[in-house]
């Protein structure tokens, strides 16, 4: 799904990830990499469609992946926050190879999470 700037900013405020109104956008990210931890990610206008097709895809596990992503590939002392992102890179990573939906569907993946 392809959303405009407008129609993304909509559905990430709908859907409470995004913790202000007005650009730049910030998302709480508070006890997502650790306990007490206070983080808030900014979401610059050019990356606010991209995290808007994560999470539409994805849910917060999207989110967690953009935000992973964008730190480096930081990662949780939460296993199944580490877990939740592993899975989004690997099926992104599958969206890439395999970049039509119906060679998609008929392709035939195999991957383990959290074995690493």
């Amino acid at each position: 799904m392809r959303f405009t700037i407008d129609e993304a900013r909509k559905l990430l405020r709908d859907a409470d990830i995004f913790d202000n109104e007005a650009p730049p956008q910030t998302i709480n990210m508070n006890d997502q990499w650790s306990w007490a931890c206070a983080d808030c990610q900014r979401v610059p206008d050019d990356t606010v469609c991209a995290v808007a097709e994560l999470f539409f895809r994805y849910g917060w596990c999207g989110v967690l992946y953009w935000v992973s992503e964008r730190n480096g590939g930081m990662l949780s002392e939460f296993h199944d926050n580490n877990r939740f992102i592993e899975f989004v890179r690997r099926e992104e990573q599958i969206r890439k190879e395999i970049p039509g939906s119906t060679k998609r569907a008929y392709h035939k993946a195999k991957y383990e999470i959290g074995t690493t």
